[in-house]
């Protein structure tokens, strides 16, 4: 019996053991297997089909395509159902937690973080096995960072370490936390994480791609030794063709000087031009030979090439970065600030707003606007006061000979943009108007006119200043756009003789339309010479600022300064202006200089504002400390003497009051009460008296309204 028993407790131990390898089989092929084969699949295709922007420090998971992801649900949702199969019919396998995770990945392509959280969570505090309890964990770090959580991704993280990751974990450990690095723009860390990732991995796409990424952040760090290693790894790892090739961009561009601006460098370049299979990417080739030139100030020769990658073929994320560079180019190297708006304009529309810098870019973008708006007023108004000074006989010679310069220019302008729109297919390059019309635009000219994004401005000033005189239709030969000018510059006849005589005939007659449109502007009178110089003066002011404190042009900001105090007999501006240049004459640390308009301002206007800056730097807020004071005594004596009906005592408080502050910013409201109590207690002439007077003063009092009301029903009392 004792025999039997044995063999029967044995036998069910083998029963046991039978049914429990059974469910771990049927799980595995099953339930398990397909949903793990459709997760690689899906997985496969979401990075076969990424779009990485090599212009940035690329990602280690590439950004999600929320459209992509939402024509792959119903895969995903498949995946769950597979997953399920294994975990319902199968409880008792090993492969259950496996398939939660698959189900939490599944949640996460979804976008349905919260539940995909929940299942990684759940994995982690019910399974068993370590190892499957990290890659959960490692999933909860992506989908937190996903949804940049990054203090709890921080807190699981930190948990991972301290559970000693298992050798099978390692490689999306390091990836994940690098990941969370790069995400943080924490770059040095990122690249420390590469570091231990990459020899984890096996060779391969992937590991070509983030021996890419580990390139860009050693390059970032100025360690090009290394950043060259890295990318000559990547070519031993099976890269894809356009990884491929941005790592012969990024190695051509890295390491020595003298061999990436050789004649070497950029003769390799000009072969990947010509080279069939790098047609869709000829705009980042043009972009780094432009580079090479910037590299060796040939500022000319690399905007050419900065414009041909903007026409050329390629994915469009190039765009972005050559209009920026172009841009920066004009802004901070030629200081042509017209054209660099331009370029900046371009360049806000398509930058991603999470580009490093994108912060500096929009500031400076929104500057320019500022000062091309204020910059386009003073053009014009100089322009135009210079042309009204001259004879009748000087100002038809100077009109003629720069409106025929502007016609031709315009004719030659149109005969190219034909040419381009002919080599474009042959060439791969998209002709692009705008990009012309900017060429055209941005002429450093001495000519006002010669511009027609100035002229179109000058347009609605004019008609804000003098409305819409006799012809004033002939604005509409000034402003002539690209377009027009297509419309009406002389065909192409085929006979060089025509074509000639044809578009003498056509410039003729536009030099005559434009300069009866340009004479009807000029200021004649008294009154439009004063209203242009101020207008002109208002404009210089505000530009002078933006050269001194945004755009830190010092020495134009001190010749604009200069120029009007010099052209305006009593500027508005003057005490001010003076107040500037001592503040950017210590910034130049020109002490003699700084000394002379001290003595100007203190001489000319001792009691203004500035003046008391320059005497005491802290006036403003010290004089805050006391407006505030000044304000809860008015309140003290408004609740305890007027409200009271002790006016001739609120009187006499007023007065102290104003005594005590001088410099306060409330006097209307303290003379209004005084007159409101003088209307309490004096005879009506008195009270009108003051009134008058007080009209007279606060002219621009937020009162006046209250006043002309009381005024107005005295008035109705009267006999």
């Amino acid at each position: 019996m004792r025999i039997w028993g044995v063999i029967l407790s044995f036998g069910a131990i083998l029963a046991i053991s039978s049914c429990k390898h059974y469910h771990n089989v049927a799980a595995h092929y099953n339930g398990y297997f397909l949903a793990n084969q459709k997760m690689l699949e899906i997985e496969k295709k979401l990075f076969n089909e990424r779009k990485d922007n090599f212009n940035r420090i690329l990602f280690v998971y590439p950004p999600l395509d929320t459209n992509q992801l939402k024509g792959l649900k119903a895969e995903f949702d498949d995946c769950i159902k597979k997953a399920a199969f294994a975990i319902e019919r199968h409880e008792q396998s090993d492969w259950t937690d496996d398939g939660y995770i698959l189900v939490g990945k599944s949640r996460f392509y979804n976008r349905e973080y919260q539940d995909a959280i929940n299942t990684f969570k759940y994995v982690n505090g019910t399974s068993k096995d370590k190892i499957t309890q990290q890659k959960a964990l490692i999933e909860l770090m992506r989908t937190y960072i996903e949804q940049k959580e990054f203090n709890d991704a921080d807190m699981v993280k930190n948990y991972l370490r301290k559970m000693e990751v298992e050798k099978t974990n390692l490689a999306s450990y390091y990836q994940i936390q690098a990941h969370f690095y790069r995400t943080r723009k924490d770059y040095d860390r990122a690249g420390k994480s590469l570091e231990l990732a990459i020899p984890e991995m096996k060779k391969g796409e992937q590991k070509a791609r983030l021996l890419f990424l580990q390139g860009q952040i050693y390059q970032r760090q100025k360690q090009n030794e290394k950043a060259f290693e890295s990318y000559r790894a990547v070519l031993k790892n099976k890269p894809t063709y356009e990884i491929e090739l941005q790592t012969q961009l990024a190695m051509l561009l890295t390491g020595d000087s003298s061999v990436v601006f050789s004649d070497k460098t950029e003769r390799k370049l000009q072969k990947m031009l010509k080279d069939f299979k790098n047609q869709d990417f000829l705009d980042e080739i043009y972009y780094d030979l432009a580079v090479i030139e910037l590299r060796r100030k040939n500022l000319s020769k690399s905007i050419e090439l900065f414009q041909k990658s903007s026409q050329s073929k390629g994915s469009g994320g190039q765009k972005p970065y050559t209009y920026l560079r172009l841009a920066e180019i004009h802004f901070d190297k030629m200081r042509k600030y017209e054209t660099a708006k331009l370029y900046y304009d371009s360049t806000i529309k398509v930058l991603p707003k999470d580009e490093d810098g994108y912060e500096k870019v929009a500031k400076r973008h929104e500057v320019l606007d500022e000062f091309i708006k204020y910059l386009r007023v003073a053009q014009l108004e100089d322009s135009l006061q210079r042309m009204a000074k001259m004879s009748e006989s000087q100002l038809d010679d100077y009109l003629d000979s720069n409106i025929a310069k502007q016609v031709k220019a315009e004719v030659e302008r149109k005969k190219a943009l034909d040419k381009a729109k002919k080599q474009a297919e042959s060439n791969n390059l998209q002709p692009n108007k705008g990009t012309l019309q900017q060429e055209r635009d941005k002429q450093n000219s001495e000519w006002y006119f010669d511009n027609l994004t100035q002229v179109e401005e000058g347009k609605r000033e004019f008609r804000t200043r003098w409305g819409n005189r006799p012809l004033a239709d002939n604005w509409r030969n000034l402003s002539r756009i690209s377009n027009e000018i297509d419309e009406n510059t002389p065909k192409d006849l085929g006979n060089p003789k025509e074509q000639a005589i044809a578009e003498q005939e056509y410039i003729q007659k536009e030099v005559a339309n434009r300069k009866q449109g340009i004479k009807v502007l000029l200021p004649k009178t008294p009154e439009q010479i004063e209203k242009s110089l101020l207008a002109w003066e208002g404009a210089s002011f505000n530009l002078a600022k933006i050269y001194h404190f945004q755009l830190e042009e010092l020495p134009d900001a001190e010749n604009t300064y200069l120029d009007i105090v010099k052209r305006m007999s009593k500027s508005q501006y003057e005490a001010e202006v003076y107040y500037l240049l001592y503040l950017l004459y210590n910034q130049q640390k020109n002490s003699s200089k700084a000394q002379d308009m001290r003595t100007n301002l203190l001489e000319k206007y001792p009691n203004s504002l500035y003046a008391k800056l320059i005497e005491n730097p802290n006036y403003l807020l010290e004089n805050q400390t006391r407006d505030e004071a000044a304000q809860k005594e008015y309140a003290i004596i408004y609740a305890q003497m007027y409200e009271q009906k002790k006016f001739k005592e609120t009187i006499l408080a007023l007065g102290e009051l104003s005594k005590k502050y001088p410099n306060n910013t409330i006097p209307d409201k303290i003379d209004a009460l005084r007159v409101i109590c003088i209307g309490k207690t004096e005879e009506r002439k008195k009270f009108e008296e003051e009134m008058e007077a007080f009209f007279k003063k606060y002219p621009d009092s937020k009162l006046m309204e209250r006043f002309k009301e009381m005024n107005a029903a005295i008035e109705e009392k009267k006999p």
